[in-house]
């Protein structure tokens, strides 16, 4: 009776993860417009990190740029951070971190316990090679080490500003 129980919920889970990879593409909200397509192969005998493959690719709107071009050259952040997650079903994540620490003159926030405030941009990348802006959300890092992170609803003007390099009010 256990082996037969066991068994049920493996298959369970395996339908439940096939499922979700089949529904991820189509089904994903994308910040920008549309899911993008497949991006190219890596060169012969060399594999590409997901950080690597975003920074490589181009955004619809934004094509006469890489992104990882836009967004290391976005002048008005003091740190720049990527780093990589592999979600369920084969799906990665890329996180670009961006912030500054409070003016010299910002007292209002210095006394609130805020030592950066900046941006995280979240790009998937799904297993079929589609790829896209997932969310961005303004964030306030504490001096304790917290960070909040505060969904924008406006993705576009966010991208706007740093592909064209001009400061984003937080």
């Amino acid at each position: 009776m256990r082996k037969i129980a066991m068994t049920l919920l493996l298959l369970a889970a395996v339908l439940q993860g096939a499922a979700l990879a089949a529904l991820a593409p189509n089904g994903a909200k994308s910040a920008t417009p549309g899911v993008h397509g497949p991006m190219g192969a890596p060169p012969p005998g060399r594999t590409l990190g997901m950080i690597e493959v975003i920074k490589g690719a181009s955004l619809p709107g934004y094509t006469k740029t890489k992104i990882g071009e836009s967004f290391d050259r976005y002048s008005h952040f003091k740190s720049k951070n990527w780093r990589e997650t592999r979600g369920t079903a084969g799906t990665y994540y890329v996180d670009f971190v961006g912030s500054a620490p409070p003016r010299l003159l910002d007292l209002k926030s210095r006394w609130a316990g805020i030592s950066a405030s900046g941006i995280e941009v979240k790009f998937v990348v799904y297993p079929n090679g589609e790829y896209g802006v997932v969310m961005v959300s303004r964030t306030v890092v504490k001096t304790d080490g917290r960070t909040d992170r505060y969904p924008l609803p406006d993705v576009k003007s966010v991208l706007d500003a740093i592909y064209s390099n001009r400061k984003i009010d937080l």
